[in-house]
């Protein structure tokens, strides 16, 4: 496995995507009523944390992934510790919620995945990865779109 964080650090310059809840940025508004409905989802994610979990186990069955998740690291990690990895991200309250970074090295692309997000962020996807996402969000009830970079 080739230096991971070296990867990561390379992958987060590259044009990003959302797996989100929304089907695009939402615009700000005097009343900032953005903010009380993401705090009313944190406050009740359970349904939301469980798709997320889903949807990157069917991602899995596709691709290979390299993951960092705290001090782990690992090739293809065994679906049992990849589920539990993600749930862990989703513990505790917001402060103490941790993250996951995947390669998926055979499209050099990456998703992350921080427990106190309601998106997952996608990094560098061709085509045909973002096509499968976009049919894997749309399953579990999220939108896939672009927030910035080129055109992959």
């Amino acid at each position: 496995m080739v230096d991971i964080i070296s990867k990561i650090d390379e992958l987060l310059e590259k044009p990003c995507y959302l797996i989100d809840i929304f089907p695009y940025t939402v615009p700000e508004t005097a009343d900032r009523r953005y903010f009380r409905v993401e705090e009313y989802f944190q406050k009740n994610r359970k349904e939301w944390n469980e798709k997320f979990c889903r949807l990157l186990l069917k991602l899995y069955c596709y691709y290979d992934f390299w993951c960092s998740c705290g001090e782990e690291l690992a090739e293809n990690p065994e679906p049992d510790v990849f589920a539990q990895w993600i749930r862990h991200c989703f513990e505790g309250d917001w402060k103490e919620r941790d993250y996951i970074n995947i390669i998926l090295p055979a499209c050099n692309a990456m998703v992350i995945l921080n427990g106190d997000d309601l998106y997952i962020s996608v990094y560098n996807p061709d085509r045909q990865l973002m096509e499968l996402i976009s049919q894997l969000a749309g399953a579990e009830g999220f939108f896939f779109y672009k927030v910035r970079g080129e055109q992959a």
